[in-house]
Formats: structure tokens, sequence, C-alpha cells
């Protein structure tokens, strides 16, 4: 069986289990998906079988009848910035703007509102959709701000579009995308696989030099957001509970917590368990190749 996978962006422990090997003996097919309403959306259809998604994105997801765990965490964090047009540098400079946003009530939506409500700052929230589509918008005008992160934030600034707040200053704790799949496929070999070749992936990417690291993304895209993106890279894929904590606390104080449904009991290590225990025993396919 193979795994249907949709993500934004490819993460880079993702790549790396690419670039080195380990993919080969996983059956994977990626996509990339325009927004996490289409990643809901093919996920209730059986379209997907796991995504790489913004970890608050189970909240709703779970009320919109989903059955879906949390087995990894892919990024240390998400190097967020909030980059507008205008001049603005300062978040009360963005009052009244347009303020692009993948769903109004889920997601990265949600730490661009708590930032902006701290500030006293009220803005138009603009659904537009994932990354790469907030920055098209935000390009061609339709947009005045928006969160970005690699490597779309680099492009914005190229394009002239400062980043007005960086958000991991503000929000250290805020913990990357997680690795979310159907209930259903929680004990397949599959993911076991899969997970296997993934924490192979981010061993190896440990004993890189910075410098080979940066290399790969930049050949995978990532251009000149390959650095930020190779420091904010996954060392572990060990969900980390204060992360969750934390988009628990911002729904809280947003009054959007949905009652009875916890992060913490949609998180399943198990797979993620099993799958470290047998890459920790040389239990792989493949070698790592060094590019």
């Amino acid at each position: 069986m193979s795994l249907r996978q949709s993500h934004f962006v490819p993460p880079v422990s993702y790549l790396l289990a690419a670039e080195l090997g380990f993919l080969r003996g996983a059956e994977v097919v990626p996509t990339r998906t325009p927004s996490s309403a289409e990643q809901l959306r093919a996920l209730l259809a059986g379209e997907q079988d796991m995504v790489v998604t913004a970890i608050d994105n189970l909240f709703e997801w779970t009320r919109a009848g989903a059955d879906l765990r949390l087995v990894a965490q892919v990024e240390a964090t998400t190097p967020l910035g909030i980059h507008a047009r205008g001049g603005a540098d300062s978040l009360t400079d963005l009052a009244g703007c347009r303020f692009a946003v993948d769903a109004p009530d889920n997601g990265f939506a949600l730490i661009a509102k708590r930032l902006l409500r701290d500030t006293g700052v009220e803005v138009d929230y603009v659904v537009v959709g994932g990354v790469r589509e907030r920055l098209d918008a935000l390009l061609d005008g339709r947009v005045d701000a928006t969160l970005l992160g690699p490597p779309f934030d680099k492009f914005a600034e190229e394009a002239g579009f400062a980043r007005v707040v960086d958000v991991h200053a503000l929000l250290p704790d805020l913990p990357g995308q997680g690795l979310v799949v159907r209930a259903e496929v929680l004990e397949s070999e599959e993911l076991k696989i899969y997970l296997r070749a993934l924490v192979a992936g981010v061993v190896a990417g440990e004993s890189m030099a910075e410098t080979q690291g940066i290399e790969l993304l930049e050949r995978c895209g990532y251009q000149a957001a390959a650095a930020s993106a190779w420091d904010s890279r996954a060392r572990t894929l060990a969900v980390n509970r204060h992360g969750l904590q934390l988009l628990t606390e911002i729904r809280r104080s947003l009054d959007m917590l949905p009652p009875g449904i916890g992060l913490e009991e949609l998180c399943d290590a198990r797979p993620l368990l099993s799958a470290t225990r047998s890459a920790a025993a040389g239990d792989l396919s493949v070698k790592a190749e060094l590019p």
C-alpha cells in the first residue's frame, strides 16, 4: 500500500530522507496542497493518508469529524514572519489592512490573531490559501500583509516586502508542523517504514556539515531561505509537549478552544517509538548516500 502525503512545502526531514536514499523502502506519494481546507477535504474523502500541516489544525479537523492522530513533529519550529507592503515596520502599521490567511479559524491564522489582538490592532482577514498562495496574493496586491515561512519569506523580502515581525522571537515555543495521519493507518507497516526513513534522515542530517545541508536545501528549491530552514529543521521527530500547551493556551486566550478536544489525546507516539527503535537497531533497507 502506498501512503499518500499532502504538504505545503516538503519539510527538511522529508528532503533529507529522500536525498540520502532512505525513502527507497517506503512507498510515499507526495502532493503539494493549496490550503489546509483542501487537506481536510482529502482526508475526509480518503484521498490522502497523511498530511504535513500546522498542529493547531487538529482542533477544528477533529470537530469536523476527522479521525486523525499526530504521530510526529517534522519541524522544530516554523520560522514565520509577518510581511507587509507599504513600508510598514510594526504591527500597529497594519491596522485596517487586508491580511491573508489560509483558514480563518485554525492553523497559523490564530498566531496572527493572537499577536494582532495583543497589539490592539484590527485587520480584515482574507482567506487565500497556503503559503505560496498567500505570497502570490501579497505580490499582486490582493492583500497587504500575511504570515510567510521559508522559502516564501525570502521571496517576499527580495520583492521588497519587509518582515514586520519575527514570530519565533515573540513565541519561541511555537511548534513546527506535524505529521498527521488517518487513524486507520496508525498500525500499518507502511507508516512504520516511512517514519523509520524520516528518523534515519534526521539522524544523518546531524552528522552533515552545515554547508552541506544548506547546499542540499538549495538544490531542493529553498534558495535564499536554505540557511534558515536548515537551522530550524527537526533534530527529533518527537512532538514537543510544551508546544502543544502553547497552542492550547493561544486558543483559550482567543476563546476558540473547542470543548472536549485536546492535543495531548490526539497525539500517538507509538508509531514513532517503534520506528525509532527499529532505526536504532540498524534495521534499515538502505544506507545514506551523501551527495
